[in-house]
């Protein structure tokens, strides 16, 4: 029998060793960051690494986000290779905020909670603060830097950058190669410590006053809303409808918000979007910061952004399927529902309400229909009247 054959035959008894050097992980690493500063210890790449100690499709586990992906034998494997814990290799995955950040049935993808690895359409890369590594007597990427709201860093008050800042490549650690370090840019090789982000300017101190809002709340399982105390969760899960209704560009109408103009002129820069450009960061920033401004002073700006814009019950609540009732409850009792304006209601929106209704299987009834619409289902006379004629 050749060499090769034998090779080939005999490559399973690594798995029955743990890896050669342990390195401990930091207080809030991710677990891609981890893995990969082992696989450098060990001479070789986060792919290769994989393959030769955890399991043998590396190269197809590395192109995944390991940081998102449930995976209870990859998790017990990392636990006997490496010595550690399950509670510790749990916890530098991101799926350890899940029922804190995200609710989540086995889903793929990461949900809005959580920045995409590498964004097509926003051209992120995995975010990092420059500073922060340069601080660092052992230089990892924390896991806040995956969170949607964490777009700036409180302690050295600087915007996060997700690129090298000489040759603009997005930040990947499975690019990175044996020889390099995970301060290292995978493409040019420059140190990442040494990029220049920008600094956030006073004015805008209260985008980082929402950053650790959120933190903190995060941290503790719980924010504390009008003297009560609501789960963090369901924040979060607002906290996406919310961003949604308050990217209104240069119709935003928001009273109190210190970085009104500022958002809606990076909006109007956006128009000429440059790829190699942090504006989308810049404005994740304001939105974040908007969606603590409505839960400030609670429900009073709340209430006027609703009134200011001219924002319907249904608006807050149109197409969620997995509302938290918290949530519900809110809209349901500082926006009632009612018909905006007193406007006329058409057949098409009737007929559109119901095939909706039709499509997620709810039972179509007048108050269900009127629910979508957004109009009383006994009051609006136009409403019934429509209604009745079609449904007869």
């Amino acid at each position: 029998m050749n060499k090769k054959s034998n090779y080939v035959r005999n490559k399973d008894w690594v798995k029955d060793y743990p890896v050669h050097i342990i390195l401990k992980p930091q207080k809030d690493e991710l677990l891609s960051s981890w893995l990969t500063r082992t696989a450098l210890e060990h001479g070789q790449t986060l792919s290769l690494f994989i393959s030769s100690y955890i399991k043998h499709d590396g190269t197809a586990l590395a192109r995944t986000d390991i940081d998102f992906r449930y995976d209870e034998k990859l998790f017990k494997q990392l636990t006997f290779k490496s010595g550690l814990d399950i509670k510790t290799i749990r916890h530098m995955s991101l799926r350890s905020e899940e029922g804190y950040l995200f609710s989540c049935n086995d889903c793929l993808y990461p949900p809005q909670q959580i920045r995409k690895l590498v964004d097509k359409r926003t051209h992120h890369g995995l975010m990092f603060c420059p500073k922060c590594l340069a601080e660092d007597k052992v230089p990892y990427f924390r896991k806040q830097w995956r969170y949607r709201f964490y777009n700036a860093c409180p302690k050295h008050k600087i915007f996060l950058v997700d690129r090298c800042g000489k040759c603009y490549e997005r930040i990947r650690l499975t690019k990175i190669t044996s020889e390099q370090s995970i301060v290292y840019c995978s493409r040019c090789g420059r140190d990442l410590r040494l990029t220049k982000p920008h600094k956030i300017p006073i004015k805008y101190f209260y985008g980082l006053e929402a950053i650790n809002w959120f933190e903190d709340g995060l941290v503790n399982g719980y924010f504390t809303i009008n003297s009560k105390k609501v789960l963090s969760l369901w924040v979060f899960q607002s906290y996406t409808r919310l961003q949604y209704l308050l990217d209104r560009r240069n119709k935003l109408v928001l009273d109190g918000y210190p970085m009104q103009e500022d958002y809606k002129q990076l909006c109007k820069k956006l128009n000429h979007y440059n790829s190699k450009k942090c504006g989308p960061i810049y404005k994740d920033f304001f939105l974040s910061s908007m969606v603590y401004h409505l839960f400030k002073n609670y429900p009073h700006n709340l209430v006027k952004f609703t009134k200011d814009n001219h924002l319907t019950h249904r608006d807050f609540l149109h197409g969620l399927k997995e509302a938290p009732f918290w949530y519900i409850q809110m809209i349901d009792k500082q926006i009632p529902m009612h018909n905006t304006v007193g406007r006329e209601i058409s057949e098409f929106e009737v007929i559109q309400a119901i095939r909706y209704l039709k499509n997620i299987g709810t039972n179509i009834t007048q108050k269900s229909v009127a629910g979508i619409i957004g109009c009383h289902f006994s009051i609006h006379k136009g409403f019934v009247r429509i209604y009745k004629s079609i449904c007869k």
